[in-house]
């Protein structure tokens, strides 16, 4: 049976063992005009079998972070005894705050939001709350050129950057490797890929059926993909990735994704039509075709990276620094 949380969607918040990174997260959260009319759910993984003594500590601590102060309107703090996995974790958590209320925005440990990241996830869920063929929010938005602050677009990838969804759409979900490699051909892989321009995408079904991986966000926007599902981001970033420091289990140095302008701009105009925003969506497109090193001074980049990559070490690893590229979705 669902139910609602006042008049605003259940936030859930997924922390593990970055006591430092958990703070500046909630801090930012707190910092939300909504903050003090949410309801938050914190899942907080447990340790591994393995772990050491200074990872237990870790975990303490950041469950303490967790629990000191009132982040939200209300905060509930689920501790996990052992160790699921952020894949499993989430896929749990959001099932059962989702299912329970309808909706959810959904952060992990190392997502700073601007101060209008409810306001902008709460309006959208409203408005589109009928508009079945869109499937999912993102706060999140690669740092383009032209990127024009104060309003949203729609396109046909998914970014798990601070993102929101319905019941009705989370249902679709499903981790299914063999499944996936089944219904997709070569051109949809395309097109899956970004147009081309991010070939790690597909790749990333291939790394979780091998067991190189075990993600969960790649099997979102592969049920997406296949329902001919589309998402709304906002033209500018609204939230920033604070985890570029190698702390977490997918995300290591990223220069080309690092924020730097304001994170705090309010969005007011919203698309009327539900289809892809071409010109938006091309910007994309370029941004990761750069990243990438598609382009000619990119492939140019990786030629003289094989020729240096031996003798001279220490320029490798400048360059591949340059060509640094975006983590796998988690």
């Amino acid at each position: 049976m669902i139910r609602s949380v006042a008049l605003y969607a259940p936030i859930i918040l997924f922390v593990y063992n970055r006591p430092n990174h958990t703070r500046q997260t909630l801090e930012a959260l707190a910092a939300n005009t909504l903050a003090q009319e949410s309801a938050l759910f914190i899942y907080a993984d447990g340790a591994k079998d393995d772990a050491s003594p200074e990872q237990f500590e870790k975990i303490k601590q950041t469950r303490a972070v967790a629990r000191e102060k009132q982040w939200c309107k209300t905060v509930t703090v689920i501790e996990a005894e052992k160790n699921k996995g952020l894949a499993a974790s989430i896929i749990s958590g959001v099932t059962e705050i989702v299912n329970t209320y309808g909706a959810v925005i959904v952060l992990e440990d190392d997502i700073v939001t601007g101060n209008y990241f409810l306001e902008f996830m709460n309006s959208a869920l409203e408005k589109y709350k009928d508009e079945k063929k869109l499937m999912h929010i993102t706060g999140w938005r690669d740092p383009v050129q032209n990127a024009v602050a104060g309003s949203c677009y729609i396109y046909p990838t998914m970014d798990c950057w601070g993102w929101a969804t319905w019941a009705d759409r989370w249902q679709f979900f499903k981790k299914d490797t063999a499944y996936y490699q089944s219904q997709f051909t070569e051109e949809m892989k395309y097109h899956f890929n970004i147009e081309g321009s991010d070939k790690g995408m597909w790749s990333q079904i291939e790394d979780n059926a091998s067991g190189k991986l075990n993600t969960w966000a790649i099997f979102w926007y592969a049920a997406i993909f296949l329902k001919g599902g589309l998402c709304l981001a906002p033209t500018q970033s609204l939230v920033k990735n604070i985890g570029f420091d190698n702390s977490g289990e997918h995300c290591g140095e990223n220069l080309y994704q690092t924020i730097v302008k304001s994170i705090d701009t309010r969005v007011t105009d919203f698309p009327a039509e539900i289809k892809i925003d071409e010109a938006e969506y091309n910007k994309n497109v370029q941004f990761l075709n750069h990243m990438y090193g598609n382009t000619l001074w990119g492939r140019t980049k990786r030629g003289v990276a094989k020729m240096v990559k031996f003798p001279f070490r220490p320029l490798w690893r400048l360059l591949k620094r340059m060509r640094n590229r975006k983590g796998a979705y988690r």
